[in-house]
């Protein structure tokens, strides 16, 4: 008896049409020898610049103020095949709404120019948007991604004394470090959801893959320009827009990037001209 399984795959919505069951022996995965080292590659190099980056803060300790906030966040995850289709952009109904936090820290360079990294815990990801149900077939589609990023944006702000705290705005680049994620998958027939499964990112060879032949890149990287207000009474708000330049598809059959808008509100822990 012969065994078939045919996969289809859209970029901007995930499907799978499913004839017959696949047998477990066609489920194995070769790993890559390469994959293990260019992992330990890549976790030393984000290992060493946020070496580089305590390094450049702690000596200058007593002129550093901390802050901590947390906010609103929409998310997208924008797709792209060869022939230039693209999907889930910011400003469509595919953002994915959650929240992040953030610890602030303010180091003054000189006079109204200041160094302000981040450390961020925050959730990437969207909607993806299911193909037209055909009719007669069932049809395997991810409705949602969830990716979980310890996020360092490194930027320089500029802050500009007013009667009650300061205007502030500047920009800078950021890398991620992906953490895990989810991505839910419903089994639908004829337009209707049957079934929905919860399937783990682990950002390695042993996740099943968004898409056939799709799997996620661990390293994020791109720019965000960020504007805000500190108020004398250390309360803070601020938001800031991120576009993502690291191609998350390692297996390069697409470019996936992230971006993201976010709106903040937290507050001084003290202030570094105090």
């Amino acid at each position: 008896m012969h065994y078939f399984y045919t996969r289809i795959f859209i970029y901007g919505s995930i499907s799978r049409v499913v004839s017959l069951k696949i047998p477990n022996f066609l489920k194995k995965r070769t790993i890559p020898q390469h994959y293990n080292t260019t992992c330990k590659r890549m976790s030393k190099t984000f290992t060493l610049i946020f070496l580089v980056f305590l390094a450049f803060v702690f000596p200058v300790h007593a002129q550093v103020s901390l802050g901590l906030r947390g906010g609103y966040t929409l998310s997208a995850t924008q797709i792209k095949n060869a022939q230039g289709y693209k999907s889930n952009s910011i400003g469509t109904n595919s953002q994915l709404k959650n929240l992040h936090a953030d610890l602030i820290i303010n180091v003054p360079v000189y006079k109204n120019l200041y160094f302000q990294p981040l450390v961020r815990y925050i959730t990437k990801g969207a909607y993806l948007r299911p193909l037209p149900s055909k009719s007669g077939l069932l049809e395997e589609s991810a409705n949602q991604l969830k990716l979980h990023y310890l996020e360092v944006p490194l930027n320089v702000m500029v802050k500009i004394p007013v009667s009650v705290g300061k205007i502030v705005f500047g920009a800078g680049p950021y890398v991620a470090y992906g953490l895990n994620g989810s991505y839910d998958l419903d089994l639908m027939y004829n337009g209707t959801v049957l079934s929905t499964e919860s399937h783990d990112v682990q950002f390695n060879y042993k996740d099943r893959g968004i898409a056939p032949g799709v799997r996620l890149n661990r390293f994020d990287a791109g720019a965000n320009i960020a504007v805000g207000f500190e108020f004398n009474n250390l309360m803070v708000v601020g938001a800031n827009l991120s576009r993502g330049y690291a191609n998350l598809d390692r297996t390069s059959s697409a470019k996936i990037t992230n971006s993201y808008f976010s709106v903040s509100l937290g507050f001084l822990l003290d202030r570094e001209d105090y």
